[in-house]
């Protein structure tokens, strides 16, 4: 799916359950014009840094080096693997944090999708089945319907 963003940025997104070899791959790429950045979800502790003017690195995960927020879901010291179930218990506890809060009144940053977010996620999916049946660009209105 090729994408334009509001700013006129310009995007891919592939989707495939097909591809041999590829089981339950996630992989992000951002591509700049002085740097790239790679992350591949089999090697979740790794950023891959490309860069023009110098070496390509490799940025391995390491809490003392991440954010307040991003430090918060790394369990583990540097050096040790995290992954795939650290990543669902991580979504669980914000979930459960996320209940909590709200049936004491109090609302919270989360990561949780919402059903604001699952609205936009279908309307992005109806939008790109209507690309291709009438071959040109559709517009994703990204606020939910009434609201």
């Amino acid at each position: 799916m090729l994408i334009e963003m509001d700013d006129g940025c310009a995007g891919a997104f592939t989707v495939s359950q097909v591809s041999p070899g590829r089981r339950n791959a996630l992989t992000f790429e951002i591509a700049t014009r002085l740097v790239s950045l790679a992350w591949d979800q089999e090697h979740p502790n790794e950023l891959w840094i490309g860069r023009r003017d110098r070496a390509n690195e490799q940025l391995m995960r390491d809490p003392a080096l991440l954010s307040d927020a991003a430090a918060a879901l790394a369990h583990y010291p540097g050096g040790h693997q995290e992954g795939w179930p650290d990543g669902l218990k991580n979504l669980l506890l914000d979930f459960y944090a996320t209940v909590r809060e709200r049936d004491r009144g109090e609302s919270r940053e989360t990561s949780v999708a919402s059903f604001a977010d699952a609205h936009r996620v279908t309307c992005t999916i109806e939008a790109l089945l209507e690309s291709h049946r009438t071959d040109s660009w559709i517009a994703v209105d990204p606020a939910p319907r009434g609201g």
